[in-house]
């Protein structure tokens, strides 16, 4: 039996620690070598602040929330807007078949819904969509919304019920023109490259890693269906270059809304050949 010193105990340690950093540093060098995979400009609705960034001159780090949405089906008239781990739409069982979910037997008996519903979760490759054809859905399914709960109000009128609904339903509208983030989930695969080739505008669209689950629920016909949900990206905030903190430090201390409800900054974020995100630049946004 080898018995280590105290000394030599600590050595191995840092060297262990040494090694992974090193390891952690080629892996982000190899990232970001070459040409981004996809280059993408957001706004502060896609890229959030923390809650705590007042204190980021006090801190040794400051990171960016990545706020992505995904289309789920709507239910009782609602377009899906707040649930961001709702069911999405476009993963249905042939899609999550095709990532590697076993559905053919998932609902035929309860023992089988329930060994579904306990399944692991699958890496795959993730879809982002900037500012496209998903968001705009978005805003119509919200903007229909609205109309029907204003109409709703006016054919009762003095009815306290509908006014509140169609107050929400009118702020709501405002929120998604204004505030909500544009940065929608749209498609997932197994092979990024085979992505890639299908979204090839890498202005408008990346390729990031992340988790998808499935479970069977209960529908509203009283059947039960497989439904896919994403449960996270790989990456869900980058860290802000101390040459861009300036951007943010002065922000922290600000509301959006004295801005009236205009994005105050845009940052330019990278994808690399591994789908890891960088900042690549940030700027103040001149109203």
């Amino acid at each position: 039996m080898i018995t280590w010193s105290r000394k030599t105990t600590w050595i191995a340690g840092l060297m262990i620690i040494v090694l992974t950093n090193v390891i952690a540093l080629a892996g982000v060098a190899y990232n970001r070598a070459g040409e981004p995979d996809g280059t993408l400009v957001l706004t502060e609705r896609e890229l959030r602040l923390p809650y705590s960034a007042g204190s980021a001159r006090e801190n040794s780090g400051l990171s960016l929330t990545i706020e992505w949405r995904t289309l789920q089906a709507p239910r009782n008239g609602y377009p899906g807007y707040n649930n961001r781990w709702g069911a999405v739409e476009w993963l249905d069982e042939t899609r999550l078949d095709e990532l590697g979910f076993e559905t053919g037997v998932a609902v035929m008996t309860p023992e089988s819904r329930s060994r579904f519903n306990r399944s692991l979760s699958r890496d795959v490759w993730f879809v982002l969509e900037y500012d496209g054809p998903a968001y705009q859905a978005m805003r119509e399914r919200v903007k229909a919304f609205s109309q029907g709960e204003q109409e709703l109000a006016r054919r009762n009128p003095g009815n306290e019920e509908f006014e509140k609904r169609a107050a929400r339903a009118k702020k709501l509208g405002v929120v998604e023109r204004q505030e909500a983030s544009r940065l929608f989930v749209v498609d997932a695969g197994l092979d990024p490259a085979m992505l890639r080739r299908k979204y090839p505008d890498e202005a408008r669209y990346s390729i990031a890693r992340g988790q998808v689950g499935a479970t069977v629920n209960n529908d509203d016909d009283d059947s039960w269906r497989v439904q896919g949900y994403i449960q996270s990206l790989a990456v869900e905030s980058v860290n802000v270059p101390l040459a861009f903190r300036d951007v943010f430090e002065t922000l922290a201390e600000e509301s959006p809304r004295e801005n009236e409800g205009l994005p105050r900054y845009s940052v330019t974020l990278a994808y690399g050949k591994r789908q890891g995100p960088w900042i690549v630049s940030a700027e103040k946004k001149k109203h």
